[in-house]
């Protein structure tokens, strides 16, 4: 029952992240790696966390400041 769990962790882990990579391209319309403040102005939620988001002040996330 626990290996069970485990793997089920690990896989809900694997969705998760692929999930939020393919959000972060729909964001990145550029598609220079990265969503600037005008992308992410598109999306409410999104721009207003961005810059909690952004944490090397930057003024453009990457994909492991957005995930």
């Amino acid at each position: 029952m626990k290996k069970l769990a485990t793997v089920i962790a690990a896989v809900t882990v694997l969705f998760a992240g692929s999930a939020m990579a393919a959000e972060f391209s729909d964001f990145d319309l550029d598609k220079d790696g990265f969503i600037s403040k005008s992308e992410a102005s598109l999306s409410e939620s999104l721009a207003s966390i961005f810059d909690k988001l952004d944490s090397d002040g930057d003024g453009k996330l990457s994909e492991k400041e957005f995930i």
